[in-house]
């Protein structure tokens, strides 16, 4: 009798991992009670699709689960967006007149360059031909003359004392003014460069600048963009989004908080621009210029559902979104469902699971490769 008992209790222990746990259930409460002809009792992939593990494959595998709850989530909308330089943070240097580009003292600098505002970058040479230079030093030399004349005529009347007109002196002293600031203005067109100081500090990026190049008046030489700063325009054709917007975060850099601006209210091919700039305390963003993003937009709706870790939901067999649900200690059912995606890491499961369910939130992906 003693011997029929720990059969009996034997048998009752082995076949334990094969029921469903009194929490397994589907979304409309069903119990998800496998039939015993359809688990072969081999470890592995099952006939219904669950998959038998022990409890030492699943620690070296890392599964991981958690009772789910129902609850409310705002939602949350995936945007595509691209990086571009903060218009407080750039400058664009460009030469005010044509000419030859000459070095500063510390050389022609390469892209990548740090610079603060104030430093040199290069001279700006006019060069004349022959003909218009002859003809400026000409007319240089001219002015230089009335002005030696116009001196001694001004000596001349200081020498009479009360004997000279006060008018007269007054206009020759004018007119010695006149002609200096002429002389000036010509031997700085002549002799004196263009300098191009940068307006803004950050990272010069060089347009293929080289010594000696002939520049053109309006051509870009550098840009300068602050590292610290950036403009992420994001593109939607819901017009009224921009009404709803709390928060917003970088897909692929969770740790990218951004701040929204406004929406440009200029339609471009249909689409609405929102933009959004880097919140405080992300300065070490890595984002490049002209870079494709996505960003999660969090906006001013709530949704009903259940919250997992993003890696909790993978792909079936037929492309569809499931989560694994464990129904014992050793077994596990896969289960399809419909999500939102929330910030980044996290999604919103809105139909196919129900609450109290023990679900996979770790280690999904490997328990889907099993066969």
């Amino acid at each position: 009798m003693r011997i029929l008992c720990v059969i009996v209790l034997f048998v009752s222990v082995v076949s334990l991992p094969t029921l469903a746990s009194p929490g397994a259930h589907g979304p409309n409460g069903e119990h998800l009670d496998q039939k015993s002809n359809k688990v072969s009792g081999e470890l592995g992939r099952q006939a219904d699709g669950s998959v038998l593990m022990p409890m030492k494959h699943q620690a070296l595998l890392a599964i991981k689960t958690q009772f789910v709850a129902e609850t409310t989530a705002q939602k949350h909308i995936r945007l595509d967006a691209i990086a571009k330089p903060h218009p407080d943070g750039y400058a664009k240097v460009q030469s005010s007149s044509d000419g030859r580009l000459d070095a500063p003292e510390a050389g022609i600098r390469p892209s990548g360059t740090k610079v603060k505002a104030g430093d040199i970058l290069g001279f700006i040479r006019y060069q004349d031909t022959a003909y218009e230079l002859a003809s400026q030093n000409s007319e240089l030399i001219a002015i230089r003359n009335q002005i030696a004349q116009t001196h001694r005529d001004v000596s001349r009347l200081k020498k009479l004392g009360d004997l000279a007109s006060k008018q007269a002196l007054e206009q020759l002293e004018t007119e010695l003014l006149s002609l200096r600031q002429q002389a000036g203005a010509l031997q700085t067109g002549l002799e004196k460069p263009e300098v191009l100081i940068a307006p803004v500090s950050g990272l010069l990026i060089n347009h293929g600048v080289s010594k000696g190049q002939w520049v053109e008046v309006g051509e870009t030489l550098f840009e300068i963009i602050s590292p610290d700063q950036r403009l992420i325009e994001a593109s939607t054709n819901d017009t009224s989004l921009s009404s709803k917007l709390i928060s917003a975060k970088v897909n692929a850099h969770p740790n990218i908080s951004l701040n929204y601006i406004g929406h440009s209210p200029l339609l471009v091919n249909g689409l609405v621009h929102l933009n959004f700039e880097l919140q405080n305390g992300s300065e070490n963003h890595h984002l490049m210029i002209n870079q494709n993003l996505s960003i999660q937009v969090q906006v001013n709706e709530t949704l009903k559902g259940i919250v997992l870790p993003e890696n909790a939901v993978v792909q079936s067999q037929n492309n569809l979104p499931q989560v694994w649900i464990k129904l014992s200690a050793e077994r596990f059912l896969p289960q399809l469902v419909k999500y939102e995606r929330l910030q980044p890491g996290l999604v919103l499961i809105t139909q196919g699971l129900g609450a109290d369910n023990r679900v996979v939130i770790e280690g999904a992906s490997l328990l889907n490769q099993v066969r």
